[in-house]
């Protein structure tokens, strides 16, 4: 099965238990501009979701396609999809730590009929990592997206500050983000 399938496939499969149990989520990581057009490669995948752990680990044990993985020490949690060869992780992150607070109609947009933050959620959550830690893989996403979907990015969601910096350090961002900003002026 192409990777592309097998990551869509973990995808919707959790996206319909998490559904199923009634927790909202979104799916965020590389693989979004993956499926927007990117060429990277990439299987970087995770789903935010309200409502905490417990609710996740509840819902995905009544599957025999996953298996969940705690990380106590550095309270995180990752769910491995075993269906797919090789197993395919899914880090699990809480709305408002990573992504928006709230996933609704403004911060969610439906892909293959599977919930994915939008693109304005996706380079704001991107742009809170590369921050952090610089990293090539968050530019590429972040340029990627900012410049194939520049005229759906709501700027008042964007962290001007940080977008400066990024553009600073990615020159070939900054016709995008030019149009961005152009279209609040």
């Amino acid at each position: 099965m192409p990777r592309i399938r097998r990551v869509l496939e973990a995808a919707t499969e959790l996206s319909t238990l998490l559904t199923g149990a009634g927790i909202v989520h979104a799916f965020h990581g590389g693989f979004l501009p993956v499926l927007l057009g990117s060429t990277r490669d990439t299987e970087d995948l995770c789903v935010i979701v309200q409502g905490g752990f417990r609710p996740v680990r509840d819902a995905v044990s009544t599957s025999d396609k996953f298996a969940v993985v705690n990380a106590p020490w550095s309270a995180r949690l990752f769910v491995t999809y075993q269906h797919a060869i090789p197993a395919i992780d899914i880090e699990v992150k809480i709305a408002g730590e990573a992504g928006p607070r709230s996933l609704n109609q403004h911060t969610v947009i439906s892909l293959q009929n599977v919930p994915w933050l939008s693109v304005t959620e996706f380079v704001r959550a991107k742009l809170k990592e590369w921050v952090l830690r610089a990293g090539a893989e968050d530019a590429h996403d972040i340029a990627f997206v900012l410049g194939q979907f520049h005229a759906n990015i709501d700027i008042n969601r964007i962290p001007e500050q940080d977008m400066a910096r990024f553009v600073a350090a990615v020159p070939a961002a900054g016709p995008a983000w030019q149009a961005v900003r152009a279209r609040y002026e």
